[in-house]
């Protein structure tokens, strides 16, 4: 469904920006640098609400989006690197195993 209003709004840009009115419009330099002006102010805007957020969540000892991002990255790494741990286990314990019986063939030849 999602994907089907991304597909009709990229259809009606297309067709707002071939429109000659359009096209005139958005070449007057007024309404470029309202529109430059307008993104920058949103920037200003969005960054002072998430430094609030931020600090709210600070002071209700709260994670944040990033900080819980953060731990995600760092329990998957935690977890391969226990993937990687549990093999090398297992190698040198197949190893000790082959070890032991080679040995204990020897003496019984002996």
């Amino acid at each position: 469904m999602l994907e089907q209003m991304k597909k009709q709004a990229m259809q009606q840009a297309f067709k707002l920006m071939s429109n000659p009115k359009f096209t005139k419009l958005m070449s007057d330099p007024r309404i470029m640098n309202a529109l430059t002006k307008g993104f920058e102010l949103h920037g200003q805007v969005r960054n002072k609400v998430e430094g609030s957020l931020r600090s709210f969540a600070d002071s209700l000892n709260l994670a944040t989006k990033e900080e819980v991002s953060k731990l995600r990255r760092n329990m998957s790494q935690l977890e391969s690197g226990l993937v990687d741990l549990r093999s090398q286990l297992d190698r040198a314990a197949a190893k000790k195993k082959r070890a032991t019986t080679s040995k204990a063939k020897t003496k019984s030849e002996s």
